[in-house]
């Protein structure tokens, strides 16, 4: 052990008092901006938002790196003393014995510790590897709940009351309208007779994401069947705000939290009560995922990590390459069962990929940053992950070791990976079309196209579109998840095929025209997209345009004229301007 004599008694005191007032001074920060996003969506400030949105995703690791700049000025960090650390943490866990977000307060805590310390300390003796308080029975001073006893008849007066204290500087378009509508999609949708008592019960905080606000809660009937609820509220710039949608099942809802959506701004004291609520809404979500929805990344990253190391105890499965086709780019493994895959840089590309690992790494910013619209996986980026070498299957070790050499060391019965991604699993695209029936080929080869033709007129060229690139989530939704050759629809030059010249040009191997780097040809899509006849038929009938250049070069002209379609996160027909054939 090194010893820091020059430090003080009290030095773990006055230490964990100044890593506090630093978490505090953070989340201030991410209060403030999801304070703002109300602000934005009232004032229909959009660009603003994204901005805000961006800005929000990286400021947690700013403020982490400035906080530690700060710290070193006061107390040595070249030395480190085992003793005045073990006794850093337990002043800081009495410090947080009585904390509104004690949680995120240790994960502030670990970020600082392993910014300041080399990962030979990243035990539990120092940081947080496994949670000190329990968020369960937090004391709140404010519940995060309202919560409305009423009948049917009732029903009516209490959504008036609730939306008019939301207290909006835009008016409404037409608040009585849309609370009748709103009240007749309850009784419809939940099956209510007039005189049923029920709860209502609503989280007081508003969601906030890109155009959009929502109102969360659950109806709990008096046979205590509860059913989730969420309202959708949109905002015209012309004739103000409206109710769009109201959704009251688990899987549309689940789709509108789904990790391919980017995440919400609330403002919140207790975001672990707010993710326990939302987990008993939607108990196929894990936390690790709902924080990250709720914009606390970082801490559903903690949480992640942590569900990791307690499965790898706790399994007697092996570590093995991910089912399907292998990638260029990645090599992906999991644990058979484990619901998330582990994705690093192979060292080299296989022609004809060319992009640099550092480019791979760009796509991933790129991706994170941008609007997803429930077609891009999120992603978990980790550094210095110890795997127990007994874990990983010998196939999957000896993979490691010759793709991605260079990004592993093995440290005593420790294989250490120095950077890769977690990703939610998904059953990979091809190996789904293969073993659908009819009925399901159809929906998903459907759901394929969708998927292609909303990113790209949300501004994504996917760039490599085969089937394998895309997976397939719980809800039957495709989701696009290899990023070494996405980039923005601007990039690219659509062009048609020019007519051969005779019939040998036909017969040639390679073609009879010049093909520049940027170049595309969506007519060649229905060539490598399918293997199967019966696939390319339901395409083309349903997305027969995708094969036409002249389609994505308006979808080029679109978007360079600012006309970028947005898409909701639930179906057309659950919109309150299609149920009642009116628009809005």
């Amino acid at each position: 052990m090194m010893e820091m004599s020059t430090q003080s008694s009290n030095l773990p005191e006055s230490t964990s008092k100044k890593i506090l007032v630093g978490f505090e001074r953070h989340y201030c920060v991410f209060q403030q901006a999801s304070v703002q996003a109300k602000s934005r969506f009232d004032r229909c400030e959009w660009r603003q938002l994204l901005d805000d949105y961006r800005a929000r995703l990286y400021f947690y690791d700013k403020q982490v790196k400035q906080f530690c700049l700060e710290l070193k000025k006061e107390i040595n960090t070249d030395m480190f003393d085992e003793q005045v650390w073990i006794n850093t943490k337990l002043a800081y866990i009495n410090l947080t014995s009585n904390y509104k977000q004690p949680e995120l307060a240790e994960t502030f805590y670990n970020s600082v510790f392993c910014l300041l310390f080399d990962k030979r300390f990243y035990n539990n003796n120092f940081i947080f590897v496994k949670p000190s308080i329990s968020t369960t029975f937090i004391d709140m001073d404010d519940p995060i709940i309202n919560s409305h006893y009423i009948k049917t008849h009732q029903l009516e007066q209490t959504l008036q009351s609730v939306f008019t204290e939301l207290n909006f500087v835009t008016p409404y378009q037409d608040l009585t309208r849309d609370v009748l509508r709103l009240k007749e999609q309850f009784v419809k949708q939940l099956n209510l007779s007039e005189d049923e008592e029920f709860e209502l019960q609503l989280v007081k905080s508003t969601f906030f994401r890109r155009k959009a606000a929502y109102i969360v809660g659950e109806v709990v009937l008096k046979n205590n069947q509860v059913r989730p609820v969420l309202i959708v509220l949109l905002n015209d710039e012309k004739t103000g705000i409206y109710i769009d949608a109201l959704l009251t099942d688990v899987d549309n809802i689940s789709i509108v939290f789904s990790f391919s959506r980017s995440y919400f701004f609330i403002d919140t004291d207790y975001p672990a009560a707010v993710v326990d609520f939302l987990k008993t809404l939607l108990p196929g979500k894990t936390k690790a995922e709902l924080y990250s929805s709720i914009g606390l990344h970082k801490h559903g990253k903690t949480l992640l990590y942590r569900r990791f190391l307690k499965y790898s105890r706790s399994t007697g499965e092996k570590l093995i390459l991910a089912p399907g086709i292998k990638g260029m780019v990645m090599t992906v493994f999991t644990f058979p069962m484990f619901p998330y895959v582990f994705k690093v840089i192979n060292d080299n590309f296989a022609p004809p990929k060319t992009a640099t690992k550092q480019q791979v790494k760009d796509k991933y910013f790129f991706v994170k940053n941008h609007c997803k619209v429930g077609r891009l996986a999120d992603t978990w980026e980790f550094s210095n992950v110890a795997f127990p070498i007994r874990d990983l299957n010998q196939d999957l070790l000896n993979e490691l070791k010759t793709k991605v050499g260079s990004n592993v060391t093995i440290e005593g019965d420790l294989l250490i990976i120095k950077h890769l991604y977690m990703e939610n699993k998904m059953i990979p695209l091809n190996l789904y079309m293969k073993n659908a029936n009819d009925a399901d080929l159809k929906h998903i080869v459907n759901d394929y196209g969708r998927a292609i033709d909303e990113l790209i007129n949300a501004d994504i060229f996917p760039g490599d579109m085969l089937t394998k690139n895309f997976g397939v989530t719980r809800q039957n939704r495709v989701v696009f998840y290899d990023y070494d050759e996405i980039t923005t629809m601007d990039q690219p030059v659509f062009r048609k095929i020019p007519a051969a010249r005779h019939e040998e040009d036909e017969m040639a191997a390679e073609p009879w025209y010049y093909v520049g780097p940027e170049d595309v040809f969506p007519e060649e899509f229905k060539l490598f997209m399918f293997s199967q006849n019966d696939s390319k038929q339901i395409f083309a009938k349903s997305y027969e345009k995708l094969l036409s250049a002249d389609y994505w070069k308006s979808v080029q002209d679109n978007i360079k004229n600012g006309k970028i379609i947005d898409y909701y996160p639930y179906r057309q027909r659950y919109r309150m301007s299609q149920i009642y054939s009116q628009p809005l």
